[in-house]
């Protein structure tokens, strides 16, 4: 083996260590860093709990835990757009679907409504309780939120989701969750909200706000993140029980079939999502990596043998996960007050291809099919 062979062999070595990989011939599916900004000046104290990326996904929001900021981003270099100061921490930040407005809730009681092009306030919605869940609808302006529970004399339990019309700001609807709501997610066709909170996971469906379906393991779990898969048919989840740390729960939720548990960390995990395709479900927390899952190996190992498509060193704990509207792009917030920037590489191998493909059907359209 001369020199050159040896070094060869060594970087080969070396890259399987640092990465992880098994193989590093099979090295294609993976997300790659691209900047990590400075979202909660306190650093290591601080924590950032939420980060989204705007419809067009041109700029990114984050909202901090402990210095309370709610920051603009421009995503192609991570420079700094706006930022605002809330009295108390922000837990939740969220765009509307047409882009104009980005909503903050904070421990205040308040979900203040900004313009996002400038920062300035649009609206400020007073609520009775901390504020954990906020989402937009997929399109018009309907605003969504979920409270911290609260108690009666009597004991009973209250957990209140809210529904605001933004185009006029006012509280059209208010459902009893009957616990802290922790995270709220609209389906991708907008027929049906998502709540997850403390014990249960909970369907409605938007057309009269009615409860269609309450999704459980058979055990009390306190939830902390979930979603709908793109194309409806599956809800995840994960939370925290007696039994375990860190489980994730995959429904089909129209027929109340938990399909799949399984635990591969042992620690919380803070958010969940999916990769807009469908094909990927994404997941970070209190492991320093963040996970990648096909959906096809969720749906067809046995829970112990699911293999983990991918994993990625995150540094610190993540609070929360977000893809762009196409899944070229994740972005992460941190408890060491970063948010980060990723590039999401395919193992898809006709990607670039029918990519080329689609923009010489718009560049031939826009010459008139010429």
């Amino acid at each position: 083996m001369n020199v050159r062979d040896l070094m060869t062999f060594f970087f080969i070595i070396a890259n399987c260590t640092i990465t992880g990989a098994q193989d590093p011939l099979d090295y294609s599916l993976r997300i790659e860093p691209v900047w990590s900004r400075v979202a909660d000046a306190l650093g290591e104290p601080g924590s950032v709990e939420s980060v989204e990326f705007s419809p067009d996904g041109r700029y990114v929001v984050s909202g901090s835990k402990y210095d309370n900021s709610v920051i603009m981003w421009r995503t192609s270099d991570g420079t700094e757009q706006w930022r605002k100061y809330a009295e108390e921490e922000i837990e939740r930040v969220g765009w509307s679907a047409d882009g104009t407005l980005v909503a903050a809730c904070s421990e205040d009681y308040l979900v203040t409504v900004y313009e996002s092009t400038t920062g300035e306030i649009h609206k400020v919605l007073q609520h009775s309780r901390g504020i954990d869940g906020l989402t937009w609808s997929k399109s018009g302006l309907l605003l969504v939120t979920g409270e911290e529970v609260s108690t009666d004399d009597d004991g009973s339990k209250h957990g209140w989701i809210r529904v605001f019309d933004m185009s006029v700001g006012d509280e059209i609807k208010s459902i009893d969750f009957g616990q802290t709501v922790n995270e709220l997610f609209f389906s991708n066709d907008e027929k049906y909200l998502l709540a997850v909170g403390h014990g249960v996971v909970k369907v409605y469906q938007v057309d009269g706000w009615n409860l269609l379906q309450t999704l459980t393991p058979g055990y009390y779990v306190t939830y902390t993140s979930g979603g709908f898969s793109p194309d409806g048919n599956y809800v995840v989840a994960v939370g925290q029980s007696e039994q375990a740390r860190g489980t994730v729960y995959l429904w089909d939720w129209q027929i109340n079939k938990l399909v799949k548990r399984f635990n591969h960390t042992g620690k919380k995990i803070e958010s969940i999502t999916w990769h807009p395709n469908g094909q990927y479900i994404v997941h970070a927390g209190h492991d320093p990596y963040i996970y990648i899952y096909r959906l096809s190996d969720i749906l067809n190992y046995n829970k112990d043998e699911i293999p983990v498509a991918h994993k990625s060193w995150a540094s610190d704990h993540a609070e929360y996960l977000d893809f762009n509207q196409d899944g070229s792009f994740l972005t992460s917030a941190h408890q060491n007050g970063l948010i980060k920037l990723w590039v999401w590489m395919s193992e898809d191998p006709a990607m670039n291809s029918r990519r080329h493909s689609w923009v010489k059907e718009q560049q031939t359209d826009a010459d008139g099919g010429q």
